[in-house]
């Protein structure tokens, strides 16, 4: 970016630390952390008549020590955090309005109870992405709604009748926001299962096609939904444009979008998005494996659907995982996301590997909780077991399903911005796995035993082994420290700015009555401390660290909580020897710490500045956490 003339300049002198060497193996073995989980009945309507016991239930075990190479007979896991595939998003399931129903016939404090349960880092399962629902799905307990319903006949392309009124009423807003309370770092992202009917060709809810006529105004149906949720302090991280655009269901909400439809709808949403100053993602499909290439092609392929689409969203009722792989390799730089598919038992927990073996950036289950009545829903079929179910004759009465606990092997200890990272399958008949190195540098394999009798395996990494042996129909999720290899590849200096709460090693450049950033102790992503931007008056302010680097490739980062508001919020990478790189944080609100990443740097001159800008309003804050610089 041009600076005006006028910006002033203060450049600190760098620590020490900032001449990053690489890092040896420390002299003691390191020992993983060990936590199981069992199936028991998995699938089975038994469930809906009352709890059964589970055998292990995030079942922490006895550490177990990493040791040099045996040659102990042993399936063996290879583990290599050096070669990284996706970033995570987040694992978590849905908010649907059935599960709401459920939960608002409970008291106060089960209803938190029960939200812990699920969403809690430290006392839960820990999951961390929530799938809602803009207007009403056939997992409901009222009558079908969209937010601009007219009577037969009627239309309101000027959207004067856009309200949510009945989210509140139906108490959706309120558990949502109970939902933040329980975890600030929850990410939101929602669906619709229909438009409004008098967009459709049919004038219904049910079934149906979106005419081409009414997109505009749908674009602009989305942004107000967004917005009005954003106004209740629920930020929506993204939104699928249309839940399973190629299924007309016969008896609740859909509606029939084409591919070309899609992208045309795409293109209007985030020109209506980016006018009023929002950072909401956009996220393509949202339906089966199959159909997704065909369907996403005329999107990714135009210029301008390719520009407004953050990633692709898929379901699993038809097709296999490995249709994933292949969208992430025709469009490399698009998120893969899997947002819905209830799975049950260990071969449950396998398929989530799958998932994330092609890709997936995330994972969300479908319908939390119905009662022993299989009730409150209105699907075409007879609903499995959820993760939760409710007594219908004690609302306070509930019992958790092993999958609360199966999905928890994943979401409590896969954190968000972790890297998946190359590791050994295995088999069906053995131990299969999937592994990720988290932001603290720790290794998380998850292990799943779908076999009738117990399995010894290994998990080989870095010169390190671990040896364990995990139960039948069991997953196992072993924690360990990264050790033996270099573990101080993050070439900035001072990136979390815990060198006593400093500046040391950052530059500041500014463009207003005063200094407009500075470290503080408040809600830290990691650590003590952050850096954050804030004035009582408007102000222009960049933070940046210039680094002596080698020729080749490389990675910047940064965790970002905001206020929103600001007119522009970026991180961005520059000097490199090539045209500046931005990753856009931009005016939306950004609730918890989420990363925003530059990748695939490319430095021909040695020298490169990282750093953040913020041209922003009267008192917008944003909070920098965990700069990040490393070479791909």
């Amino acid at each position: 970016m041009a600076l005006p003339t006028s910006w002033k300049r203060l450049t600190t002198s760098a620590l020490a630390l900032g001449a990053l060497a690489m890092g040896t193996a420390a002299s003691a073995a390191p020992s993983a952390q060990v936590i199981w989980s069992s199936e028991k009945n998995p699938g089975d309507g038994a469930w809906f008549n009352g709890p059964l016991s589970i055998p292990y239930a995030l079942s922490p075990q006895a550490n177990i020590a990493l040791t040099s190479p045996t040659t102990t007979s042993a399936t063996t896991l290879a583990v290599d955090p050096s070669v990284q595939f996706q970033t995570m998003l987040g694992i978590g399931t849905s908010l649907e309005e059935s599960t709401v129903f459920n939960l608002s016939r409970m008291s106060q404090a089960k209803r938190t109870e029960v939200l812990k349960k699920l969403l809690d880092p430290a006392t839960g399962a820990g999951m961390n992405l929530l799938r809602i629902t803009f207007g009403t799905s056939d997992f409901t307990g009222r009558q079908f709604y969209t937010y601009d319903d007219r009577p037969a006949g009627q239309t309101d392309p000027s959207l004067t009748y856009f309200s949510i009124q009945k989210d509140i009423d139906y108490n959706i807003i309120s558990t949502i926001k109970q939902a933040l309370a329980v975890n600030p770092n929850l990410k939101i992202f929602a669906s619709p299962w229909s438009p409004p009917a008098w967009m459709k060709d049919n004038g219904s809810l049910i079934g149906g096609k979106l005419l081409s006529q009414y997109i505009p105004t749908l674009a602009t149906y989305y942004r107000k939904a967004i917005q009005a949720y954003q106004a209740q302090g629920i930020p929506i991280y993204a939104l699928t444009v249309q839940n399973e655009p190629l299924y007309q269901a016969p008896d609740y909400p859909s509606a029939s979008v084409d591919s070309t439809q899609a992208r045309q709808l795409i293109v209007a949403l985030k020109n209506e998005l980016n006018a009023n100053g929002l950072s909401t993602r956009i996220w393509a499909y949202d339906h089966n494996f199959d159909s997704a290439l065909a369907y996403v092609t005329p999107t990714l392929n135009d210029a301008a659907g390719n520009a407004a689409t953050d990633g692709v969203a898929f379901h699993d009722y038809a097709g296999d995982p490995s249709s994933m792989t292949q969208v992430r390799n025709a469009w490399p730089g698009k998120n893969i996301m899997m947002t819905e598919r209830s799975v049950w038992g260990t071969s449950g927990a396998d398929r989530m590997a799958q998932y994330f073996r092609n890709w997936a950036a995330g994972y969300n289950g479908w319908v939390t909780m119905l009662d022993s009545n299989i009730q409150p829903e209105k699907w075409t079929g007879t609903p499995g077991p959820t993760m939760l179910i409710q007594s219908a004759s004690s609302y306070d009465n509930y019992w958790a399903l092993p999958e609360v606990y199966l999905i928890g092997q994943y979401s409590k200890y896969v954190k968000a911005g972790a890297r998946r990272i190359s590791s050994t399958y295995g088999s069906a008949s053995t131990v299969t796995n999937v592994s990720f190195l988290n932001p603290d540098n720790t290794i998380v394999s998850v292990v799943i035993n779908q076999t009738a009798s117990s399995q010894r395996f290994k998990l080989a990494s870095e010169g390190w082994e671990l040896l364990a042996t995990l139960p039948a129909k069991t997953v196992g999720t072993y924690v360990w420290k990264r050790e033996g290899a270099p573990t101080a590849t993050n070439l900035l200096a001072n990136p979390g700015f815990e060198a006593d709460g400093t500046l040391s090693g950052w530059n500041a450049e500014w463009h207003s009555a005063e200094l407009a950033h500075k470290v503080d102790t408040d809600y830290p992503y990691t650590g003590n401390y952050k850096l954050t931007h804030y004035s009582a008056a408007a102000y222009q302010q960049i933070s940046g660290q210039t680094k002596s680097v080698a020729n080749g490739t490389y990675r910047a980062s940064v965790w970002v909580r905001s206020s929103g508001g600001q007119r522009a919020l970026r991180l961005y990478a520059k000097g490199y020897g090539g045209a500046e790189l931005t990753a856009e944080i931009g005016s939306g609100a950004v609730t918890g710490y989420t990363q925003y990443i530059i990748n695939n740097i490319p430095v021909t001159n040695g020298t490169i500045e990282v750093g953040v800008y913020s041209d922003a309003n009267a008192q917008n804050w944003a909070a920098f956490d965990q700069f990040e610089l490393v070479k791909q």
